[in-house]
């Protein structure tokens, strides 16, 4: 029993304990994250779990974005312009559908 107990007591003293990171009065929760994620004394899956929740608050996502100016006028009346200087007429085109027929095509003795 004298023999185990040294051995414990060795393992012990070598393991590394994680270091307590507390969040300063000013500080954010990013800068709290990055902390965490940049601190060597924190176990690896941690140091994961906090560089992929700040992920998202240090690099943006690619998106599409839109720009336009509207100069203080309504989209009517820019709309308007615009077909007119397209040279095309304002009519609106309607889809003319034929009727369908009463009957279904396939052959099915449900529809008889």
């Amino acid at each position: 029993m004298n023999e185990i107990t040294p051995t414990f007591a060795r393992a012990g003293a070598t393991a590394v304990e994680p270091e307590i990171i507390e969040l300063a009065p000013g500080e954010t929760s990013l800068s709290f994250l990055q902390r965490v994620y940049r601190s060597v004394r924190q176990p690896m899956s941690r140091r994961l779990r906090a560089a992929i929740e700040a992920l998202p608050h240090e690099h943006p996502r690619l998106g599409a974005v839109a720009i336009g100016s509207m100069n203080g006028e309504d989209f009517a009346a820019m709309l308007d312009r615009a077909i007119e200087r397209s040279g095309k007429e304002r009519e609106v085109k309607q889809i003319e559908a034929a009727p369908m027929h009463a009957t279904p095509l396939v052959l099915d003795r449900r529809f008889r």
